[in-house]
């Protein structure tokens, strides 16, 4: 009953963290931004992510799952508070956004530490799929909600709502009863040895950073590139929310068929097919501008990219050392929001000079070449 409860309240809160990147790219643009200026609003929320996330993993570990949580989803709150309060300002969004990642983090980062804490080795890729399938649902609540905010209520009045959910579980977090952390159940010393390079070393979780890393890099260019695409077509702020709750949608089918997957066929088998018909996705996107068609690309983007973090998730955590699965999810957030930061600050001046076509298609092929990689490295499996 605890574990979904924990569930119940991520979901709100990443209600509130998807709402935001939905929420802050089009107020960036009414505030006539320019497009290196967008990248840099856009760009800020990873920055302390990028630096902090193994430290929140590690805080984690040593100190319990309860106040980082909820530490954490104060500090969010606080953040999105400071456009409401400070209308109008390109400055005070980007110091918002500045702070809103940096709390975010010890909260995502210790909430993934907690469900796998809660779960045994057999029943980690359940509660992980759980997890995601919640995150799923925030993705598509959160810019569904953002876009009707927007439209009817401004801007303003949305980063209030958004502040609400972020701040309403962290009051529940502080009274929810925690489990005992690994080390202490275990009996055993975590596992110190080498620190942060020796964890980079390691075949198996190298292997899970850098798949993480090609997998954000689908999923940040698309949450970054098309509500500003949809913008340059003369959609809504709700026509471009619908489309993307499109793709949040076919998130949380993807994943209620992840047993299933898994069971039939092999991880790397999942992830290249998965990374697969992402390319496709992201190569038809530039296409056609109809609505429908966008609702369509979207939702198949959705399927593809769907299962990749659950995965990558599950295995991150299973081949961490005894006492220090907090500092590698936490590694694994590092390499996810380094693609972050650096996404929206380098594709958004090619964007702006090159057109969206280019930026779309360059990541067809990335997520292709990955995906058809997967694919050789199961074939010479079979052959050795």
């Amino acid at each position: 009953m605890r574990f979904y409860t924990v569930i119940l309240l991520s979901l709100l809160f990443q209600t509130s963290i998807r709402g935001d990147t939905v929420l802050v790219t089009l107020y960036a643009m009414d505030l006539e931004a320019t497009s290196l200026s967008l990248g840099l609003v856009v760009a800020s929320t990873a920055l302390f992510p990028m630096f902090f996330a193994s430290y929140a993993g590690r805080l984690s570990d040593r100190t319990g799952y309860r106040m980082p949580i909820a530490i954490g989803m104060l500090g969010t709150g606080a953040a999105l508070l400071i456009p409401f309060l400070f209308h109008g300002s390109l400055i005070a969004l980007i110091a918002a956004q500045l702070l809103f990642g940096l709390f975010q983090i010890f909260t995502i980062v210790s909430i993934q530490n907690l469900v796998g804490a809660y779960s045994t080795e057999d029943s980690r890729s359940k509660s992980f799929a759980a997890y995601t399938l919640a995150v799923s649902v925030a993705n598509l609540i959160g810019p569904l909600l953002t876009g009707f905010a927007i439209d009817h209520l401004g801007y303003s009045v949305t980063f209030l709502i958004l502040a609400a959910f972020s701040v309403i579980p962290a009051v529940f977090f502080l009274k929810l009863a925690m489990p005992v952390l690994a080390e202490k159940k275990s009996g055993m010393k975590a596992e110190q040895k080498g620190g942060f390079t020796e964890l980079l070393m390691q075949p198996s979780l190298r292997k899970t950073f850098i798949t993480s890393g090609i997998i954000l890099t689908g999923v940040g260019l698309y949450e970054f590139y098309f509500p500003i695409y949809g913008k340059t077509l003369g959609l809504s702020a709700s026509v471009i929310g619908i489309i993307i709750s499109c793709n949040a949608t076919a998130f949380i089918l993807s994943r209620l068929f992840m047993p299933f997957l898994t069971a039939k066929m092999k991880e790397e088998r999942v992830l290249g097919v998965c990374l697969t018909i992402s390319a496709v996705a992201f190569f038809l996107i530039p296409l056609n501008g109809d609505p429908f068609y966008l609702m369509a690309v979207s939702f198949l983007m959705g399927l593809g990219l769907g299962l990749c973090q659950p995965l990558s998730m599950t295995m991150a955590y299973n081949h961490s050392p005894i006492g220090r699965t907090g500092e590698v999810l936490g590694i694994r957030l590092t390499v996810n929001k380094a693609v972050q930061f650096l996404i929206p600050i380098v594709f958004g001046s090619v964007g702006s000079l090159l057109g969206f076509f280019p930026i779309f298609w360059s990541n067809a092929v990335l997520l292709g070449c990955s995906g058809v990689t997967l694919f050789e490295q199961k074939l010479n499996k079979h052959s050795a």
